[in-house]
């Protein structure tokens, strides 16, 4: 009896120690996980399965892959049938690069838990790789059917539909998924657009819309939840559905240009057309008559703002402009206070998105270092911001597991498992820094930028997502208050626009500690002199419109307006800004780029890159798998520019 007893207590010890490594795992603490995991297999080794797959799954965190499949063995021989241990080896199998023996363990999955949705993802995961896309996603389809909350299954076949579009005539299932995964928030922006695209392509074939929409059209749209939802949430990456909005636009200016008060159908396309217009900063001109009707209208607007002396900021501003039924706000004596008024439908969502944007922007600036002594060199521009409400979580990590999954074939330092310091310099809006803040809670996070409302939204978005490790700092490279510090690890992806790379390699090795790690990303000479062809024909006549510089780049037919055009960054202001400044910066060859990391006193590592791609280039060169060949790999971007970017996405080490 106390035999049976002292048992029980030890299986109720081990589970306590499996839960304390399971809520590690998840803050982050894979050191504190794989101790909670292995001191559960020492506690209660008699029935190991549970404790194992624990420590499998820690030591996958970690990157130790070969272990980590061991210990996922070693958990099936005690306890068979575990369709979770089936779907990660999986997985881990897809990744070695053998996908027929993950077919067999993902049907060994489905097989021991018809149900579990992780297994019929895992198994899609695995047709798609084996090229049998549409049985990829019946599965996925299926999966979604059977538990259509299941966040899960939302992500992984809105996902899907994103990168491989709609197969067949079904995207019922596809619009559904996208638009619970709208309506959570919880997937990113792009693929969210691009989801949406493919599925409202597939119902109203935009492309092959010519003229000026029908009547019975508009009807159809207006109610049409996902059409709405991706004008008004998510940047437009999709030329066609754009060309399709010229079109729309046009049809709503020409015909209720003079309107005081517009139809429901007609206000909620109005409104979602302004918004698309804020978050791209620009849409395709649609001739000499809309122009004038839109210059009248920006002039009309522009008077009544300076009439009532008001404050309303440039983002509000560029969402009225366009459409009368913003008049009788515009023209109101108390319209600095737009946000107090009690607007209903979707006009008064837009006026008080943007008005309480503003603010909040405003606002956020008191939590930004040094912005009382910071003063912005003369040629200093507040770069647009372009809004990213679409958030995925990352992922429990610390900075060794983040680096194997972004480096594969890396062995990263000790103390990358430690909390270590991370820079960001010209860290923009704060996108890719609030994402690592929140992936790394150990480590401390600096961020500085030049732009203070870049930096405003950073901050705000750092207090709603809840990242405390994160501050941020008005500056350039180095701000005054970091000034003297060193860091582990700098992300310098977006210092790449400064001229000369030379120079600013050096300046941030400057920044690292011993041992340190940098990324530095800087385009490809070739693409950049591409882009500056391309934004030059634009500029020919413009006059400082970047619309009107866009209408004559789509038009040209040019071998270097077509490479621009095929950049997804061109079809939102914020890329499009990345894309100008990587034409002026002039990029490097990989001669000169070899040249100044030696000058800097870094080792080149490798570079970074996403696994397809890795993939193309080890089918070519296998002697190089880290890519750190600048001249081969030079070679490689010359013949395959987009599906490489046309970038050099250096990774470096500073000499301890």
């Amino acid at each position: 009896m106390f035999g049976k007893r002292k048992k029980q207590n030890l299986q109720k010890e081990a589970a306590h120690k499996l839960a304390e490594a399971d809520r590690a795992r998840r803050a982050g603490n894979l050191s504190a996980a794989e101790a909670a995991a292995r001191e559960a297999l020492e506690i209660f080794p008699d029935k190991p399965a549970a404790a194992l797959s624990c420590l499998a799954a820690v030591l996958n965190d970690q990157g130790r892959a070969e272990e980590a499949f061991d210990a996922y063995q070693k958990s099936l021989a005690a306890e068979a049938d575990q369709a979770l241990v089936y779907a990660a080896l999986a997985d881990m199998c897809l990744a070695r690069g053998k996908p027929d023996e993950a077919l067999y363990l993902a049907d060994k999955a489905c097989e021991a838990a018809p149900g579990l949705n992780i297994a019929k993802i895992t198994r899609a995961g695995v047709l798609e790789q084996l090229g049998e896309e549409e049985k990829a996603l019946e599965e996925l389809s299926l999966a979604y059917r059977v538990a259509a909350r299941d966040a899960d299954n939302i992500a992984a076949l809105t996902d899907f539909i994103a990168r491989r579009g709609v197969l067949g005539a079904g995207w019922q299932d596809g619009e559904a998924a996208t638009l619970a995964a709208f309506r959570a928030g919880a997937m990113e922006g792009h693929k969210l657009a691009a989801a949406a695209g493919e599925i409202l392509n597939a119902k109203y074939a935009f492309a092959a819309q010519g003229s000026e929409p029908e009547n019975e059209l508009l009807d159809r749209l207006a109610e049409d939840e996902l059409f709405i939802r991706l004008l008004q949430e998510c940047l437009n990456i999709r030329p066609e559905i754009e060309t399709f909005c010229t079109l729309l636009r046009r049809k709503i200016l020409t015909e209720h240009g003079s309107s005081e008060e517009l139809p429901s159908t007609i206000a909620r396309l109005a409104a979602a057309i302004a918004l698309q217009m804020h978050q791209n900063g620009y849409v395709v001109s649609g001739g000499g008559d809309e122009d004038g009707l839109l210059a009248a209208e920006d002039r009309r607007l522009g008077e009544l703002v300076a009439a009532a002396g008001t404050g309303v900021p440039s983002a509000a501003r560029a969402a009225l402009l366009l459409f009368a039924m913003y008049r009788p706000l515009a023209a109101r004596a108390d319209a600095d206070r737009l946000l107090d008024l009690p607007f209903g439908g979707e006009a008064g969502r837009l006026i008080l998105l943007t008005v309480r944007e503003g603010r909040e922007l405003a606002a956020e600036a008191a939590r930004i270092a040094d912005l009382s002594a910071y003063k912005p060199p003369p040629d200093a521009t507040e770069a647009a911001v372009t809004p990213w409400q679409h958030f995925a979580p990352p992922g429990p990590a610390t900075l060794t597991a983040h680096l194997r999954r972004q480096f594969p074939g890396f062995t990263p330092p000790a103390w990358c498992g430690e909390a270590s310091d991370i820079f960001f310099p010209r860290c923009g809006s704060g996108r890719a820094a609030v994402d690592l803040a929140l992936s790394l809670p150990a480590c401390s996070i600096a961020a500085a930028d030049p732009s203070v409302h870049a930096l405003a939204y950073g901050a705000r978005r750092a207090l709603k997502l809840g990242a405390g490790n994160i501050s941020f700092t008005a500056g350039d490279l180095l701000p005054g208050t970091l000034a003297g510090r060193q860091f582990h690890y700098i992300d310098a992806r977006n210092a790449g626009a400064l001229a000369p790379a030379a120079e600013t390699l050096a300046t941030l090795a400057g920044y690292l500690a011993p041992g340190g790690l940098l990324r530095f990303d800087i385009s490809w000479r070739e693409r950049a002199e591409s882009l500056r062809t391309a934004f030059e024909i634009g500029a020919s006549r413009a006059g400082g419109s970047l619309e009107a510089a866009r209408h004559d780049i789509l038009r040209d037919g040019g071998s270097a307006c077509a490479y621009l055009m095929r950049q997804a960054e061109f079809y939102d202001l914020g890329g499009c800004q990345g894309l100008i400044n990587a034409a002026g910066q002039g990029g490097a060859s990989a001669e000169a780029l070899a040249a100044a990391v030696s000058h800097a006193g870094l080792h080149l590592i490798g570079q970074f890159a996403p696994a397809d791609l890795r993939a193309r280039y080890r089918t070519r060169h296998g002697d190089d798998p880290l890519m750190k060949d600048l001249a081969r790999y030079e070679s490689f971007m010359r013949e395959f520019p987009l599906e490489s970017g046309g970038m050099f996405r250096l990774f470096c080490r500073k000499p301890e």
